[in-house]
């Protein structure tokens, strides 16, 4: 199955981290919004793939630079 999706582009960003949700949306305005969430209870730290900044905390994480989700976390990010 993953084989499938990947083929056609529709395995998300992270789909290598299990309990790992992402959900891509653009804003009326443009602006591309990454939605992560962790939904175990082990914190989660994927490697950006884009320079972003977490909406929810302020912070901008580098590409290249590990994510930082706590357990249970959820993570709103700005990319660019």
């Amino acid at each position: 199955m993953d084989r499938v999706l990947a083929r056609h582009g529709l395995l998300g960003p992270y789909a290598g981290h299990p309990g790992l949700e992402t959900a891509a949306r653009v804003a009326p305005d443009g602006t591309r919004l990454l939605f992560l969430l962790n939904h175990s209870t082990e914190p989660a730290r994927p490697t950006a793939r884009d320079t972003v900044t977490d909406l929810l905390t302020g912070k901008r994480t580098e590409r290249g630079e590990p994510l930082g989700l706590d357990p249970l976390g959820v993570a709103v990010l700005r990319l660019g």
